[in-house]
């Protein structure tokens, strides 16, 4: 008997630039302010750096002995950190070919570095230790050690406020001065932090699969469950209105704005077939790049719809996510060593 049966619209592919690859798993990737340069890390401690027009590898640098864990380009010149299980970060100057400066962080593997929005200082933390540089590598202050191990660090932007977060609490630390701003305390385990770009709010996403919310000012606390799994996957849109938040395969967008998200009801974004794992909205604009687990690739319009605008894939598991400082490229990374460009079709980007 005749019918009608609804048709899925299949998203567009995202138009690949270039890929190339590492020598074993990256690790992290990152643009240089200029978006002239991509800077890949990989597993071994190997960091590439590519040319962005056409992939081609510029620099290899031994820059870790026993692998690398982060790279972090500078807000405004042509220098950037790269963070190693060595107990040290490097800094490096594109133009110069060259280190800048070594800095010994305390404890045997550095997990997190940060530049501040200026780019005037540098902040690292390694196991319980918690120091900022100057972007010249001089020593501006080493922080009392924390209670646990940290977890994670986020400057506020527009101004020299550190954010750090271990096991039961988070502390606020201004480079001039010794002990913490303020402390907020939360029993839990945390595994990511974001604050908003309009300096509101302060999120982490923790173990117990939740994603528990501080307005800044007052100290007032806000908390969103029902995840799947833990939380390590946080983004802020630029207008500091949609947080999108992990914990599964599904991509929950929040809408804070007006009184806040508390007692609405999310977006869900559904199409990964597994852990969405690395997210990133546009630095000025409205589109949401994800990864996963099972290498697929989205990006997405949250505010608009629910379904990917275009898609694509790596043959690993996504491993980071980038976008270029003119939103124009988004770069990806995945298990297998693979770095790839992308230029988002004109309806999403």
């Amino acid at each position: 008997m005749p019918g009608l049966m609804e048709q899925k619209t299949i998203a567009p592919a995202i138009p690949q630039i270039w890929r190339s690859s590492l020598d074993e798993s990256a690790v992290s990737v990152d643009w240089s302010a200029s978006g002239s340069w991509l800077a890949a890390a990989s597993a071994s401690g190997t960091v590439c750096l590519f040319d962005a027009a056409n992939g081609e590898c510029i620099q290899s640098l031994s820059a870790h002995r026993f692998g690398a864990t982060q790279v972090a380009w500078h807000s405004q010149d042509a220098r950037f950190a790269t963070a190693g299980q060595d107990g040290f970060v490097r800094v490096w100057d594109a133009r110069l070919d060259g280190l800048v400066s070594e800095l010994a962080c305390g404890a045997e593997w550095v997990e997190h570095i940060a530049w501040s929005d200026s780019g005037r200082l540098l902040a690292t933390a390694a196991g319980r230790k918690l120091k900022v540089w100057t972007k010249d590598g001089e020593l501006v202050r080493e922080y009392p050690e924390h209670p646990n191990t940290i977890a994670a660090i986020a400057w506020k932007i527009g101004a020299e406020e550190l954010v750090s977060a271990c096991y039961g609490q988070l502390q606020f630390w201004a480079p001039d001065k010794a002990e913490a701003l303020r402390t907020f305390s939360w029993k839990g385990s945390m595994l990511s932090l974001a604050w908003s770009p309009d300096g509101r709010y302060l999120c982490h996403g923790n173990q117990d699969a939740t994603v528990h919310f501080w307005i800044v000012k007052t100290g007032k606390e806000l908390q969103m469950w029902g995840y799947p799994t833990k939380i390590r996957e946080l983004a802020w849109d630029h207008r500091s209105r949609y947080l999108a938040t992990g914990g599964g395969s599904d991509i929950t967008v929040w809408d804070c704005s007006g009184k806040g998200p508390a007692n609405t009801k999310p977006t869900v974004l559904s199409f990964h077939r597994a852990l969405a794992n690395h997210f990133a909205y546009q630095r000025n604009g409205g589109v949401l790049a994800s990864g996963c687990d099972q290498g697929q690739l989205a990006l997405w319009k949250p505010s608009k719809r629910k379904e990917p605008d275009a898609v694509a894939s790596l043959p690993a598991a996504i491993t980071g996510v980038s976008w270029s400082p003119n939103d124009r490229l988004f770069a990806a990374i995945a298990e297998d060593g693979s770095v790839a460009v992308y230029s988002p079709p004109d309806k999403a980007g």
